[in-house]
């Protein structure tokens, strides 16, 4: 059956939002403390702070609930705002990331995982001013959906087993997720990011209703609004809203609303909602001008009005452009560039109709058209004639000619023009565009086409050029890709819905006065177009077909719902009524109209032969309340009905009918019914007395075949003429085969399909003047459909051994009597024998196996259902089936490499078909003379074998030299085997495990599944000893959701079928064969039976590891999370262990408990809140079936280890070598054999792949080898299941199918009579006490923050640095008077701290509470900050290093070497290393006083790490006292401070500032004195010269 997942996408639901914030990177904020704030639909939450630091680390996780549609979801957005936190005002916004719901769903898991988002400006900009220049911040978070419905099954098919796409998954283990450009929300290789700026324009509408209008367009938190339009019904805006984006960004949805005034309040009438998708193919968005139609959101079929609006986007250069919104008004549009309104004739004619559920004697026919409405078509409804089952309730009619129609005007935009690209996509160059929207959809479908011949050209040379034994795996890739592309071109013919898209068509159907049914079209397919485009075969003008009417109140969003009240034959037109006469001159072939609304056809009528042909079906249990259906197909057409006859029941009717229907008169031509196959109508009753409001409903399309191709003998006698021919051709003619071939058609009810029918049906033109008996209206049955497409027969041994039914949870069901179980198959019944005691919810057999020989066809596609039943036995005598199951895919159970013989015994045959009994079976009359399961293997010659190994031409390597590609890493410097290694090393290696990493090959792991055991594929979902199979005494239909199954106990059954060639004379026998018990089942089967009959009781292991992502149960905090188990009856709970508010508490607990098999094969396992004021909270349970884990051949008891040490003793009871001996002897197979350094089993040679633990038993090590590469063994051909831990997710009965986290953990299983190993301590290893010493050394490239009273750039430069609190931080002394950017300091910090080696975190310990201590982990890193002290001003922040001490880049030797942008470099755990000295780059701080400037700098450190027992036998102090006293640094004399040294500040700071003017001061006054001096004694000097 097909998933009907579809059909309840709009139904209300439960939807959980979980959110991880991890980390930001690269805020810009140094100082001060950060958070983010998480905001969705006015739902805020908020991570704690962290303080002074650039790379704040959060790792908080939130739940948001919702209860609401699909839809309604997707629309909202979610908000994640990093702020700063300040105490006397408003928080500042560093930034701010948007994420569309939508975006999220969009991704194959529903979900992010560990992926970097670029916050973005805020829209509030005024905050973010506050902090400078902008960073490229970017924050890592977890997003995932989380749907009730997700993953729902409501088909009858098999479930499809896909790779389960973990939502939730902590640990990815093949993944750098600290690389932000390869892991950005934003695919940055195929965009390029730019900044855009978006312009919506709204014109006018137009609206039924008259009142005030204003609307509202939403985007990612952004709302812009119009001006309001006082009462009109036609308000006129023209206004326009802009805003700057980034393109491509995570908010891909426009959200318009229009807001209508009604009571002094507005309310929003209608919606619309603009998808990316839709209107970016390759070119930015853009979209219209263009009207859009809206409908009322509670009544989709009422329609509010249109609106004129246009979309465009142009980018822009600015950098950081302003989000702030702009709204103005704008000019008019003058649509006349665009088209021409024009006046439209909508015309819809019915010719008959079917399948009218009503009991009124009329009915009526309107439709609607955006604001118009038809005239009122009346007529006459009449049941069909005949004899049936059960009663009619449905209705027909048929007109009569003239036929009558109804129409309507509407006054429409024409742009019919530019439909012709959906017509002709391939004539692209030839298509006119004439907005931005049309010239990026051309383009891309150029690009699209020119690639898809590519693709196509690519699939058929995959498939000439694979080998035949890849054969099917290849077509069946191909068989999905070629699926894609075609939901691709259909995705194409679709894409035109926005741009100029008309509004809806609706068809409605009343009855009794009230409407019963709508047929809602796309109003384009029946436009009339231009001439060259009326014979294409998408054009749907005035062409008869079929119209299907659904109820009015479904709501269900799927095709095959089964919500039919109508199957209508007509035809519509859509036409300008300036063109209708020239329409009528084209249709004059077929119609003729002699007034307005009455037609004519011009063939009157064409006589018809309607075969349907009905060969089986398969009902899905518990339909009409009843668990076993007395079946019936009724087939409605053209006022005839006809029905099969009831098949007794069974869940598996084979009807092998044909219904006749030889005086089939259709009005019309045969022209007509070839370009529409007609629709046919099903119902399907359980029983004779079941309403038809009850029935299952569906509908096929019948294969019309004309007498022209009768002629041709088109039939399947022309074998190889037809498959000769070219695809296209061969297509065409296969439309036409008569009879046609059979298929699946699916039956459904309120949303559920009830059955799927093997039919097919076909219309047989009869040419000439049919005589009286084709023109007979009574249908005929008959048996035997033809042979051409009935399936051919083959026999097949079907073998059940019933092993018992569990979870056995009614007691109403549980009566005084016995009870059987029953499989079904074709017309095959295999009994159990009575069943024994109930021991709590388990009931076995006491004769557990039959078998008998069937008929199936050879295509496996059209094997009837495999039903099996409870049937409860009173008095001995009356039996009623209490419970029915499907077991789907029942062609999985076909053993394809195994053949029996059957050869025909002299004793009387048994007609019997059902094998009651061990008597019953041995008086069988089929034995089976060859078994395959005991055929041995064929070996090579072994001793050739051995002899090529010692002779040296076959080595080790020779072997498995794949599997020894790391054979010379031996000797590994990473490999770590020391008194730490404990469980905990291993579990934390798989996690960070690379296959790509050499060293990674040298650590003790494990295997970490990311979901449940029985849920991997490799181990065959542990069904391999039995298939479970749900019983359901009923279902429970929902109004809104899916309907739920009663399913009250799962049946255990093995089974296999196993292909059988019998003699000539039983072929087509069938069920009337059985084989006798004795001869069924070798030794081996033999004792498998014997232990299910037998209890046993085992010993349970439990290991719970840690959770991930639990749900929080507290408002404010996280859980405070324990676990309880129950098994057998008694409970165990764990309550003092509790592990206080954590979302993913480490656990690191034990438990043993007993059970009793099958009694006891349950396990569940609760996670409850601790709760100290009232009753602890259910978080979530999921249960664990131990009886699969036990029988299953994967042995899921213990896992096999990935080698022989690994810290922890090996669990199973026997070596690997006892262990692979006795698995060779339970498949009779020579035991190993080991010879040199290799080992030889089932015909296969081993070398031994131990990379480490290479001082162990070289058996042990070579059995083990063995044993993890048993599916290469011919007779085994499966894996055992390694050493583990499954993840396992966890529901609550409140939220049904909502995942409310997980929980890791691992089972072992042993018989508790047997010797039991010691169990594995997995208490979680407790913080070690590290002292850190970080010895500053020198700074180099500074920047500078100062500038002296000089001008003289300059830095007053200090160190400080903290571990675990901000608040506790360690300075350095003050290099004063930095000139070069350069400062010395040699001055060590010491800071203690609580690391977890298998965590990789950092402990911190505080109070949560008065008398609670909570723990918070953190990355081991040490913060250091480079500052410049002021004495006045607050001290500037100049640069920061964030080290990572289990994460550390390898420092540079020389301060030269060390480059000024940090890159890439080889990391190392400074916890392995213990000390390392070198330059680190800095990241700098902007620089205030130049900001075109970015300089960074480099520091000297010396990284030192020891235990605490270390530091105590050698401690150090802090700065540069002693202990270990470090040496004062070499400063230049300046380097001091000038406050406490006035003199020395005089001579070292002023009087080398000042020193030159001095000197020149004071030369100047000697020239100056010199020159008073000479000027007052010049006159003295001239009086005393003498006069002559």
């Amino acid at each position: 059956m097909n998933h009907m997942d579809d059909c309840f996408a709009g139904s209300p639901q439960e939807f959980l939002i979980c959110v991880t914030v991890h980390k930001a990177a690269n805020t810009g904020v140094s100082t001060g403390e950060t958070y983010v704030k998480v905001s969705l639909d006015k739902i805020s939450k908020n991570t704690k702070t962290f303080p002074n630091s650039e790379n704040p680390f959060f790792n908080e996780y939130f739940v948001f609930e919702f209860h609401c549609t699909l839809p309604e979801l997707l629309r909202l957005t979610i908000l994640f705002e990093l702020k700063k936190y300040a105490l006397y005002k408003k928080n500042i916004v560093v930034g701010e990331l948007l994420i569309d719901l939508h975006s999220v769903w969009s991704q194959s898991t529903h979900s992010y995982f560990k992926k970097w988002g670029r916050l973005d400006q805020p829209i509030t900009e005024s905050s973010a001013s506050e902090l400078g220049p902008r960073h490229n911040a970017y924050l890592q978070i977890d997003l995932a959906i989380i749907s009730q419905y997700s993953r729902l099954k409501t088909g009858l098919s098999a479930p499809i087993e896909e790779p389960i796409a973990e939502q939730l998954e902590k640990w990815n283990t093949h993944h750098d997720f600290d690389d932000i450009k390869n892991n950005l929300l934003q695919d940055v290789d195929s965009y390029t990011q730019s900044n855009i700026r978006y312009y919506i324009s709204l014109y006018r509408g137009m609206f039924l209703r008259k009142s005030n209008y204003m609307i509202q367009v939403s985007f990612a938190g952004i709302k812009g609004k119009t001006q309001v339009a006082k009462h009109t019904a036609t308000p006129v805006w023209n206004h326009e809203i802009s805003f700057a984006w980034v393109y491509p960004s995570l908010a891909q949805r426009f959200l318009i609303l229009i807001l209508l005034n009604d009571h002094l309040q507005w309310k929003c009438v209608a919606e619309f909602e603009i998808g990316f998708d839709e209107i970016a193919f390759k070119g930015q968005p853009a979209l219209g001008p263009t009207y859009l139609h809206f409908y009322d959101p509670i009544n989709p079929l009422n329609y509010v009005g249109r609106l004129l609006m246009e979309l465009r986007s142009e980018v822009i250069s600015h950098d950081h452009p302003s989000h702030v919104l702009i709204s103005q008004p704008i000019a008019g549009l003058e649509d006349s560039r665009y088209w021409a309104d024009e006046n439209f004739l909508v015309e819809f004619l019915p010719i008959l109709g079917d399948h009218i559920i009503s009991s009124a004697s009329h009915y009526k026919f309107t439709i609607k058209l955006a604001e118009n409405t038809s005239n009122v078509l009346e007529g006459t409804l009449r049941s069909p004639v005949g004899k049936f089952h059960s009663l009619m309730h449905t209705k027909c009619f048929r007109q009569e000619t003239p036929f009558r129609s109804c129409l309507l005007r509407a006054r429409l935009a024409d742009t019919r023009h530019k439909y012709e690209s959906d017509f002709f996509l391939l004539e692209l160059t030839n298509y006119m565009s004439t907005t931005v929207w049309d010239q990026n959809r051309q383009n891309y479908l150029l690009d699209y086409y020119a690639k898809l011949s590519q693709d196509l050209r690519a699939l058929r040379h995959k498939i000439r050029k694979i080998y035949s034994e890849h054969l099917d795996a290849t077509i069946a890739d191909v068989l999905n890709e070629l699926q894609q592309l075609v939901l691709e071109l259909s995705s194409l013919t679709h894409s035109i819905r926005l741009q100029d898209d008309w509004p809806e068509l609706c068809i409605m159907l009343s009855a009794a006065g009230k409407d019963i049914g709508v047929c809602r079209l796309n109003s384009k397919h029946f436009l009339n177009l231009p001439q060259k485009l009326k014979t294409h075969v998408n054009n749907q003008c005035w062409k008869v077909k079929s119209f299907l009417f659904k109820n009015i109140n479904c709501g269900h969003t799927c095709a095959n719902c089964g919500c039919n009240v109508g199957i209508v034959l007509g035809c519509i037109s859509i036409l300008a009524e300036h063109e209708r006469k020239d329409f009528l001159s084209c249709i004059v072939g077929d119609w003729a109209s002699p007034e307005p609304l009455l037609w004519l056809p011009n063939v009157v009528q064409t006589h018809f032969r309607f075969n349907v042909y009905v060969h089986q079906a398969k009902v899905r249990p518990g339909g009409e309340r009843k668990n076993i259906s007395d079946g019936h197909i009724r087939v409605l057409f053209a006022e005839q009905a006809a029905e099969t006859y009831t098949a007794p029941a069974t869940l598996s009717p084979i009807w092998n009918a044909v219904i006749t229907f030889k005086g089939l008169v259709l009005p019309g031509s045969i022209s007509w019914y070839l370009q529409n196959p007609p629709l046919i109508s099903l119902e399907f009753y359980y029983t004779e007395s079941m309403q038809a409001e009850d029935a299952g409903n569906g509908q096929t399309v019948v294969s019309v075949i004309s007498g022209s191709h009768i002629a041709a003998e088109s039939n399947w006698t022309e074998g190889s003429r037809i498959w000769g021919k070219s695809a296209v051709r061969t297509l065409d003619r296969l439309r036409h085969v008569t009879p046609p071939p059979l298929k699946w058609v699916p039956v459904a009810k309120k949303g559920l399909v009830q059955a799927e029918v093997l039919m097919s049906a076909e219309f047989i033109e009869l040419v000439g003047v049919p005589d009286a008996q084709q023109t007979d209206k009574q249908p005929t049955l008959t048996t035997g459909i033809p042979l051409a497409i009935k399936p051919n027969m083959l026999n097949y041994v079907l073998e059940v051994i019933f092993v018992g039914m569990r979870n056995y949870t009614k007691s109403s069901l549980s009566l005084a009597g016995k009870r059987r179980a029953k499989v079904m198959m074709a017309d095959l019944v295999l009994t159990s024998g009575l069943s024994t005691s109930r021991v709590r919810n388990s009931i076995n057999f006491l004769v557990a196996y039959a078998a008998g020989v069937v008929s199936l066809p050879d295509q496996q596609e059209y094997w009837p259902a495999m039903i099996a039943t409870d049937v409860l036995i009173s008095n001995f005598t009356n039996e009623s089936t209490l419970g029915a199951a499907l077991i789907p895919n029942s062609s999985s159970f076909l053993n394809k490499d195994k053949l029996r013989k059957c050869l025909r015994s002299t004793a009387t045959i048994n007609e019997s078909t059902v094998a009651t009994s061990a008597t019953a079976l041995a008086e069988s009359t089929y034995e089976e003379t060859e078994d395959e399961d005991d055929v041995q293997p064929a070996y090579e010659n072994g001793c050739w074998k051995r002899l090529k190994i010692v002779l040296g031409l076959r080595t080790a390597e020779f072997a498995n030299k794949r599997q020894l590609k790391y054979h010379n890493l031996v000797e590994c410097s990473d490999l770590n085997i020391n008194s730490n290694f404990t469980w905990w090393t291993k579990f934390y290696n798989a996690m960070y495990e690379d296959e790509e990493h050499t060293a990674d090959r040298c650590k003790h792991s494990l295997i970490i599944y990311p979901n449940e055991l029985e849920k991997q594929a490799e181990f065959s979902f542990l069904q391999d000893w039995a298939v479970p199979v749900p019983l359901v005494h009923g279902v429970k239909f929902k109004k809104h959701g899916p309907p739920k199954e009663d399913i009250y106990a799962t049946l255990k059954l093995q089974i296999k079928i196993t292909p059988c060639v019998c003699d000539a004379a039983d072929e087509g026998a069938g069920g009337d064969m059985q084989r006798p018990l004795a001869t069924a089942m070798n030794p081996h089967q033999q004792n498998v039976m014997k232990s299910l009959a037998e209890a046993m009781t085992l010993l349970v292991r439990v290991y719970i590891v840690q959770g991930i992502h639990i749900r929080p149960r507290d408002w404010t905090t996280d859980s405070d999370c324990y676990v309880k188990l129950s098994l057998a009856g008694k409970t165990l709970s764990d309550r003092a262990h509790y592990i206080p508010n954590q979302s993913n508490p480490i656990f690191g607990r034990y438990f043993e408990l007993e059970a009793a098999l099958p009694a006891d094969h349950m396990l569940e396992i609760w996670l409850y809140d601790q709760d100290d004021k009232g009753k602890d909270n259910l978080i979530g349970y999921t249960q664990i079936d131990l009886e699969d884990r036990w029988r299953s051949k994967h042995r899921a008891t213990v896992g096999i280890p990935q080698s022989i040490r690994g810290g922890t003793n090996l669990c199973y009871i026997e070596p690997p070598s006892v262990l692979l001996t006795q698995l060779c002897q339970q498949q009779n197979i020579p035991p190993p054999y080991i010879y040199g350094n290799i080992i030889e089993v089932d015909g296969m040679i081993f070398a031994d792949e131990t990379v480490i633990s290479k001082s162990e038993d070289l058996q042990e090590r070579l059995s083990l080898t063995a044993l993890k590469h048993l599916n290469k063994l011919p007779s085994f051909g499966y894996k055992l299941v390694p050493e583990h831990v499954e993840t396992r997710s966890l529901y609550s009965d409140g939220y049904l199918g909502v995942v409310q986290g997980k929980l890791q953990l691992w089972l072992e299983l042993y018989e508790a009579s047997m010797f039991i190993p010691p169990p594995i301590d997995i208490t979680p290893m407790p913080p070690i006490a590290y002292e850190v010493r970080v010895v500053v050394k020198n700074l180099s490239g500074i920047q500078f923050g100062d500038v002296n009273i000089f001008g003289k750039l300059m830095s007053d430069v200090y160190v400080i640095g903290w571990c675990q609190d901000a608040h506790k931080y360690q300075s350095t002394d003050i290099h004063y008077r930095s000139f070069a950017g350069q400062a010395a300091f040699n001055w060590r910090m010491i800071f203690e701290l609580n690391y977890a080696p298998n965590e990789d975190m950092m402990v911190i310990r505080r109070k949560g509470g008065l008398h609670e201590e909570i723990e918070i982990k953190r990355p081991p890193i040490i913060y250091l900050q480079v500052w410049d002290k002021d004495m006045v001003t607050r001290d500037e922040h100049l640069a920061a290093i964030d080290l990572n001490l289990s994460n550390l880049p390898v420092p540079y030797s020389a301060a030269q070497l060390c480059p000024l942008l940090p890159s890439k470099r080889k990391r190392l755990n400074l916890f392995t290393r213990q000390s390392i000295s070198g330059w680190f780059p800095l990241q700098a701080a902007p620089n205030p006083l130049h900001k075109e400037q970015h300089t960074n700098g480099k520091i000297e450190l010396h990284l030192e790490i020891c235990t605490e027992t270390e530091a105590a036998n050698m401690p150090a102090g802090l700065g540069r006292k002693p202990p270990m006293a470090l040496e004062k640094p070499y400063r230049a004399e300046t380097a001091f401070n000038p406050l406490t040294h006035p003199l020395k500040s005089c001579k070292h700071i002023l009087w080398p500032a000042i020193r030159k003017y001095v000197l020149l001061g004071l030369l100047f006054l000697l020239f100056a004195l010199g020159m008073v001096l000479f000027f007052a004694n010049l006159p003295n000097k001239l009086m005393t010269i003498p006069l002559e």
